[in-house]
Parts: structure tokens; C-alpha cells; sequence
């Protein structure tokens, strides 16, 4: 008899620890939807934007090429290279995740395909990140070329502008407008620093594209593929 209490005390003991454990898995896996559910929606303005940065590299580098070495260029040229340094950072929301993986509670899990998602999605979050690390470095060199070719009376015009609001297409501004019309001298020795400038925006735009034609598609249908088994699994909304 005594023995038989004991293993039914057992029993319960477990079972109660099962259900704790379930319970945990679901509220871990509401909180971790809702983040990939806010991950997803600035995955899809980081692609928006990132298209709309390479889109002006292409702008400046056809310009650009066109110039020949001479002294002046168009308006446009002033435009486009205003966002030659700009770079849009994915504001991840990593509170869920972070402590799934650091505090070992990922074994809430017990779904494997569910539990490679997720690390998989960590590791892209880092991939994204180190890509921002080196492209700073050749953001900053772009800005220095950038510095010596343009007067600064007139690009000061342009700095204003604002990629957010560009990118959904050129707001109206009188300033600028008219400054796009003409040709704009560029700085003495300019013309000869273009090629430099050139170069380093192309390079800059292959990894661009690269980062949201590859990395940032990838870091989405990772994001979908984890919210619908999380769904599925866990009977969510």
C-alpha cells in the first residue's frame, strides 16, 4: 500500500509537471508570435526601404558615369547621393527569444522541426546584424569621398530630406525641386574623387541587394514558417 502511494504521488507529481511545463510552452509561445508578428512588419519596411536606397545607388552611379571628369553635374546627382549613406536597421524583438535561448526554456518545445526554426531565425538575426557592423564601415568611407565632390551650400539643401517619406516617392520641395533642375558645380578636385565614390556605391549596392533579396527573405518566411507552427501547435489566433 505504501509503495502504491508513493507511485501514485509520483504519477500526480508528474502529471502536474507536464501540465506546468504546457502551460509555460503556450504563454512562451503567445509572447514569441506577437514578437515575430512585429519582426515581420519591419522585415517588410526594411525591404521597402533597402529597395528604395539601391534604387537611388543605381541613380547616382548612371549620373555619375555620364559626368565625364568635368566640374559640374546635374541637380539629380545631389538628390540620390543624399542616400548613399543611409541604412535601415531592423528593430528586432528579441525579449521572447532571447530568453527561450538563454535560459534553456527553448525545452518547452517538444516539436524539433519547431526548435531548428527558431535557432535557424536566431542565427539569420545575427547574420543581418554582422552584415550592418561591416556595411558601417563602408558607409563611413562613401560619406568622406561624398564630403570632398559636393559643395556643401548646396547638398545642405538635400540633407534635410528624410528617406522615410522619400521612399514612398519625392516629396514636394521647392528648394530641392528647382536645385534638380540645373546643373551644380561640384567641389574643386571633385570630378577626380568621382570614380573613387563610384566604385565604393557600387560595391555597396551588390551587398544591399543582396541583404534584402537574400537575408531579409530569408528572415521573413523563417518568421512565417515559426508563427505557423506556433499557431497550429499551441491552437493560437
Amino acid at each position: 500500500m505504501l509503495f502504491l502511494a508513493v507511485f501514485c504521488g509520483f504519477l500526480a507529481e508528474n502529471q502536474r509537471e507536464h501540465y506546468v511545463e504546457a502551460q509555460r510552452a503556450k504563454e512562451y509561445a503567445k509572447s514569441l508570435l506577437n514578437d515575430l508578428r512585429n519582426d515581420t512588419a519591419e522585415l517588410h519596411r526594411g525591404i521597402h526601404q533597402t529597395r528604395f536606397f539601391t534604387m537611388t545607388f543605381d541613380s547616382s552611379l548612371a549620373i555619375g558615369l555620364r559626368n565625364n571628369r568635368k566640374n559640374e553635374i546635374h541637380g539629380t546627382f545631389y538628390y540620390y547621393s543624399r542616400f548613399s549613406t543611409n541604412a535601415f536597421f531592423i528593430d528586432w524583438h528579441t525579449s521572447t527569444l532571447v530568453q527561450l535561448l538563454q535560459s534553456g526554456n527553448l525545452r518547452y518545445f517538444r516539436n524539433k522541426e519547431l526548435v531548428n526554426k527558431i535557432n535557424n531565425y536566431y542565427a539569420l538575426q545575427g547574420l543581418i546584424a554582422s552584415f550592418n557592423l561591416t556595411d558601417r564601415e563602408h558607409r563611413a568611407r562613401i560619406m568622406d569621398i561624398r564630403n570632398q565632390i559636393l559643395e556643401a551650400r548646396y547638398f545642405s539643401v538635400f540633407a534635410a530630406l528624410i528617406a522615410s517619406k522619400e521612399e514612398y516617392g519625392q516629396m514636394p520641395n521647392e528648394p530641392t525641386d528647382r536645385l534638380m533642375t540645373q546643373s551644380l558645380p561640384l567641389q574643386p578636385g571633385g570630378a577626380g574623387l568621382m570614380q573613387e565614390f563610384l566604385n565604393h556605391l557600387s560595391d555597396r549596392k551588390f551587398r544591399y541587394k543582396t541583404l534584402f533579396e537574400t537575408h531579409y527573405i530569408n528572415a521573413v518566411k523563417a518568421a512565417e514558417d515559426i508563427m505557423n507552427l506556433l499557431i497550429e501547435e499551441y491552437h493560437l489566433k
